[in-house]
């Protein structure tokens, strides 16, 4: 027989508690500023933030949302937009550091949009252009990859809002749900073939060109009109972040750091990711 472990239930609540507070501070002060005088005002009205578009909604009664609406919008964007970047950007570093032929042709993706350019800026710093980002073919093919094999969201599930019959013929009352596992999807054989378990962003290439799946076959950003809303500025954030690493330094895992999933909401790895930055060489840098 296992027992709750209460201890770690009240851990779970003080934690939640902490969280609905500080979503709840920030809706306080987003509402004040919204509400200060004229000049201030208008500055305001300004914003481009998600949280301040929320507050100048109305629902299907013509009232604006409550704070608890609110709080949810927030906890749920921390979650969607931060958490799943950067445990992804954490299994791809780990699957450069055992690839490191897909490093190298990263870097030189990354080398000849430089060269592109010509100049890298002020200083020798560098940012990447909306524009060069987008043209990062190799790089977004190598996150899907890794996303495919390591999927920031393992395990989902599905509802039936009425009665349903699947393609297979399977009938779906209405309340049932369905739990399907996207980390096995990503390592099954009849969906991406005999080389299923290895890491090869080349599958994702036609002609050079990046070509993505069918939502259905990798669902790693779900899909139809569940289709995850921030799916393209994900790739953006993730191929920026990215790029501006690798361009700069040479990401090294440390010896011996063992390195395993944690099955939780998120597939984060157990025990963080240890690497070692050394800047690479001008030749590299171009």
């Amino acid at each position: 027989m296992r027992f709750l472990d209460l201890g770690s239930e009240r851990t779970l609540k003080r934690s939640l508690k902490r969280v609905d507070e500080f979503a709840y501070q920030v809706i306080r002060i987003r509402k004040k500023e919204l509400s200060m005088e004229l000049e201030f005002s208008e500055k305001m009205k300004k914003r481009s933030d998600l949280l301040s578009v929320f507050m100048s909604l109305k629902d299907d009664n013509g009232d604006s949302f409550s704070d608890e609406f609110l709080r949810d919008i927030c906890v749920n964007f921390i979650l969607a937009g931060r958490d799943t970047s950067s445990v992804a950007l954490a299994w791809f570093f780990w699957l450069l550091n055992k690839n490191p032929e897909v490093e190298e042709r990263v870097v030189e993706e990354l080398r000849m949009i430089v060269k592109e350019r010509g100049v890298g800026g002020e200083d020798g710093e560098m940012v990447f252009r909306p524009e060069e980002v987008k043209k990062m073919e190799y790089l977004q093919a190598a996150l899907s990859e890794a996303l495919r094999l390591y999927p920031s969201v393992p395990v989902d599930h599905k509802q039936a809002s009425e009665d349903e019959v699947l393609p297979d013929g399977t009938v779906m009352k209405k309340g049932t749900r369905i739990i399907y596992a996207i980390y096995t999807m990503g390592r099954m054989e009849s969906i991406w073939g005999k080389d299923c378990r290895e890491f090869k962003p080349e599958r994702w290439l036609r002609d050079g060109q990046f070509s993505s799946e069918s939502a259905y076959k990798f669902a790693a950003f779900n899909g139809g009109p569940r289709l995850c809303l921030g799916k393209d500025f994900a790739y953006y954030q993730m191929k920026f972040v990215a790029a501006s690493i690798l361009h700069r330094y040479r990401v090294k895992v440390v010896d011996g750091h063992l390195v395993t999933p944690k099955l939780a909401l998120t597939m984060y790895m157990k025990h963080g990711l240890k690497v070692t930055l050394s800047k690479r060489d001008d030749e590299t840098l171009g």
